[in-house]
């Protein structure tokens, strides 16, 4: 051997030390031994893999990803690289790629369990929930002793609101580590989702004792007190929360929106303008547009583009007149089932369905989602003096059909009704009823009732007219979920719409139709006793503790009433 070549045990003795070194926390020692061996061995699969490992600690990402790769491709069996690979891959944001990683990595050791787990994270960020839940299943079967796996999987039965099985994997997961603060958190957010905030405010308490300074359960118990009515604490909480990790979207959001319920517009958008990065709104599109920030529109062209349910794009389809009037053109992206009748609405404007290619959009010069309007043009209560009505312009021809089909009914006070929304979830069964409850409306004389509920229904509406004696009116050939045209033609034939928080009550107010909303204050209300949006709207809301059948009954004394 030559002199100079280097001597496997150097190699040895420098691999050990780094190894300890990395092991003890001292990162900087751990760095210069892995440099000292990788010079004497710079293709060694597991020299690489330590030294991304102690990179990945230092901060250094891409110096981590770039050894992992290495390791993995020069030993593919080494599959703890590709797993680390595809960790950091998910820590970027990058989860496609962090999904490639892990099947890699499973590809040669399926009985692993923490790789599932992280293949779940990975599925789960991208939206793909089911698949997310039957690798969490997975890893839980294969460690059943694996805390991360059951809390991952508690959080994923949460959302899926499979909640007395959430609730079950998060005990588990308690069970193995209660000093846990992460553990301690997601009990309490399995328990929140049940609206047992009291109860959840005890769990975040104990995650907060076990680490003070948890943002997430900083923030999780400041939505837990908001929702116990005490919004100042909550408040304080969020701002604790940010105080630890400024950029947890969560709590940005959270605290926006518990300013705009206190009526502080300003604030309040800017911290609804975290809907997306918290993943309250769903996907933001990413249009290759500089995004509009509410600077001077002249001689330019602006897309806004529709988010959120179909409710929410109605409400904020009240601010597009001020951006037409603005700019040099606008386009208006929007849900397929509203272009006719935003397009009749605001001539002005070019209204179309999303485009395939999202990301192109050559006719502007910049972009908005629509519900980032108010930021702009509402920044305060005044700014809503000048809707006096309805903005929304229903199809004049259709509008006379429905007429004479409305007349058939014969006479009496035409009233449209819905009574819940189509998705319904645990803590959406609150703010909605049943319509068995609705018996003291149903006993009104003089009332012609039209069904506008969406979704599956029938059912439902046969059993209230066999248990109350009463005709609730439906057409067949009009579908109430995707026929917004004819459902809005409907509807500019009726007195009154009596709707609790849906699409359904929204597009009869933007349409300047009566409305009797049901259920219970909202930030919408932005601090005052109405909804500002919607003049043509009037609110019943629960008095002290009244359920939402005490509150249907207090209509019927108002519909009783009604000017006909």
């Amino acid at each position: 051997m030559s002199p100079d070549a280097p001597s496997r045990d150097d190699l040895s003795t420098l691999t050990a030390s780094a190894a300890r070194h990395h092991a003890q926390g001292r990162l900087a020692e751990a760095v210069t031994a892995y440099t000292d061996a990788l010079r004497l061995d710079r293709r060694n699969p597991a020299l690489l893999y330590g030294f991304g490992l102690v990179l990945r600690d230092l901060g250094q990402i891409d110096g981590a990803a770039t050894c992992f790769e290495a390791a993995f491709a020069l030993d593919p069996r080494l599959v703890d690289a590709a797993d680390s690979l595809g960790t950091l891959r998910a820590g970027q944001g990058r989860f496609a790629e962090a999904e490639s990683c892990h099947h890699a990595a499973l590809a040669r050791r399926s009985d692993r369990a923490t790789f599932w787990n992280n293949l779940a994270n990975a599925l789960s960020r991208q939206g793909r929930a089911a698949a997310a839940l039957a690798a969490w299943r997975r890893a839980v079967l294969l460690d059943p002793a694996l805390p991360e796996g059951l809390s991952n999987l508690g959080g994923g039965l949460r959302d899926a609101e499979r909640l007395d099985e959430a609730e079950r994997a998060h005990r588990r997961a308690l069970r193995l580590t209660p000093d846990e603060p992460q553990a301690n958190n997601n009990f309490g957010h399995a328990l929140q989702a049940r609206l047992h905030h009291a109860e959840a405010a005890r769990w975040f308490r104990r995650a907060l004792a076990l680490d003070p300074g948890y943002a997430a359960a900083l923030c999780n118990l400041g939505l837990a007190v908001q929702r116990l009515g005490d919004g100042a604490w909550a408040e304080r909480l969020y701002g604790r929360a940010l105080c630890v990790a400024p950029d947890l979207a969560l709590a940005q959001f959270n605290r926006g929106l518990l300013r705009l319920e206190r009526g502080e517009l300003v604030e309040g958008w800017a911290g609804y303008g975290w809907r997306f990065a918290s993943g309250q709104a769903g996907g933001a599109r990413q249009p290759r547009l500089p995004a509009w920030r509410g600077e001077d529109l002249t001689g330019k062209r602006l897309l806004i583009w529709g988010e959120q349910g179909m409710g929410d794009a109605i409400l904020f389809s009240s601010l597009c007149a001020e951006a037409i009037a603005r700019a040099r053109s606008v386009v208006i992206e929007t849900d397929r089932r509203l272009v006719p009748l935003f397009a009749r609405s605001f001539p002005a404007a070019l209204v179309r369905a999303p485009r395939s290619d999202a990301e192109a959009v050559p006719d502007c010069d910049l972009h908005t989602p629509i519900g980032s309007l108010a930021r702009v043009f509402r920044r305060d209560l005044s700014a809503f003096t000048s809707l006096t009505g309805g903005w929304l312009v229903p199809d004049p021809a259709r509008v006379a059909l429905w007429r004479d089909r409305v007349a058939t009914l014969g006479p009496g006070l035409r009233v449209g009704i819905a009574w819940r929304s189509a998705l319904m979830t645990e803590s959406r069964r609150a703010a909605y009823s049943r319509l068995d409850q609705w018996g003291a409306l149903f006993a009104v004389p003089g009332v012609v009732f039209v069904t506008l509920q969406y979704g599956a229904c029938e059912a439902e509406r046969c059993a209230a007219e066999a248990r109350f004696g009463v005709a609730i009116h439906r057409w067949g050939d009009l579908d109430l979920t995707d026929d917004v045209e004819g459902t809005a033609a409907l509807m500019a034939n009726l007195d009154l719409v009596i709707s609790p928080a849906t699409a359904v009550g929204e597009l009869a107010a933007a349409l300047g139709v009566p409305v009797w909303r049901f259920g219970r204050r909202d930030w919408t209300q932005l601090g005052s006793a109405v909804r500002p949006w919607f003049p043509a709207q009037r609110l019943f809301q629960p008095h002290g503790g009244e359920d939402i059948p005490g509150v249907l009954k207090r209509m019927a004394g108002q519909l009783s009433r009604f000017p006909i």
